[in-house]
């Protein structure tokens, strides 16, 4: 489920006049089912969207969220779940973690954040959304370093939300096309940036949100440097490759990967290096881009790629 289809679906059941149950993992240590930041939504008819983890844990947090709703005017809490197998205080599961998670009561009242969360979320704006004891809010104009906060001395979860990772493909042939596909429905922005005008695969590429058709090293200077941004280099040509990497190197974002057999990479790295390019920023280079799972094909080689990327993405997690 996108972020969103989820603030779509929880702003809908406010217009709707209906009350629901917000469950967000606050915070989550070790190994658990559900990780900082999973979402679900239990409405009074008892339909339910989205999740915190699934298995036991989220079975016993259904159930709490339909007895809340059965109290005239329920305060926002939070809860811990600890999961060590038998020991006391335990739920059952043997993950050997814990979470926390938050309870808030969403409807009429918080329509008109839920509504600003939504366009957020559709504009890819960015925004922050922020659960207390006593309400939700948002604010286009905050902003925070990490994807999610939670104090629980001061009772206050944040997250940033309406901001998904870009992705930014350097080269639409087709490679570049099935990471597209991938990215895509993995909730990437994707952008695909090709100087070639007329090949079918970048016609035929459905899955971007953006098609630049444009100088590779030119585009360089609009990717825009966060933890958001991720760079993949697979441009139909070394000497391409070798122009792109030089330019995005530098740049603070989150993963740079450069597709390349084994030789063709220590080329490249070698005459960068020769230019002066420091080993420290040539080594944070992902190449030969990709896990290795001897992929060959192209949907292979975008699999490993994009494995290789969620594991970048998720590292903060673990």
């Amino acid at each position: 489920m996108t972020e969103l289809s989820f603030w779509k679906s929880v702003k809908n059941l406010a217009e709707a006049g209906k009350r629901a149950v917000l469950t967000v993992v606050f915070d989550a240590k070790e190994s658990t089912p559900g990780k900082q930041g999973f979402k679900m939504i239990v409405d009074e008819d008892g339909n339910i969207q989205g999740s915190v983890g699934g298995g036991i844990m989220e079975h016993e947090v259904i159930k709490e969220c339909i007895e809340i709703l059965k109290r005239p005017a329920p305060e926002n809490y939070f809860k811990r779940y600890n999961h060590y197998g038998d020991a006391p205080g335990s739920t059952g599961m043997i993950c050997c973690g814990s979470q926390i998670i938050g309870f808030a009561v969403a409807g009429k009242k918080d329509l008109s954040v839920l509504t600003e969360v939504e366009e957020s979320a559709e504009k890819n704006s960015g925004g922050v959304v922020t659960i207390s004891r006593a309400t939700i809010t948002f604010s286009n104009r905050e902003k925070q370093a990490k994807k999610y906060n939670f104090d629980e001395n001061e009772w206050k979860y944040s997250e940033v939300v309406g901001l998904k990772e870009r992705i930014y493909i350097f080269g639409g042939g087709h490679v570049g096309l099935s990471i597209s596909r991938i990215m895509a429905m993995l909730d990437f922005r994707v952008i695909v940036i090709e100087k070639r005008k007329d090949i079918f695969t970048l016609i035929g590429n459905d899955f971007a949100d953006e098609i630049i058709n444009e100088d590779y090293v030119k585009y360089t200077d609009r990717i825009i440097e966060d933890d958001f941004s991720y760079v993949v280099i697979v441009t139909p040509s070394h000497s391409h490759d070798k122009e792109v990497l030089r330019a995005v190197i530098g740049k603070r974002v989150r993963y740079i990967g450069m597709m390349g057999s084994k030789a063709k990479v220590k080329t490249i790295f070698e005459e960068l290096g020769g230019e002066g390019i420091p080993e420290e920023l040539l080594n944070k280079v992902h190449s030969p881009i990709g896990l290795p799972i001897n992929s060959r094909t192209p949907d292979e080689i975008a699999v490993s790629i994009a494995a290789e990327i969620i594991n970048v993405k998720n590292s903060m997690f673990f």
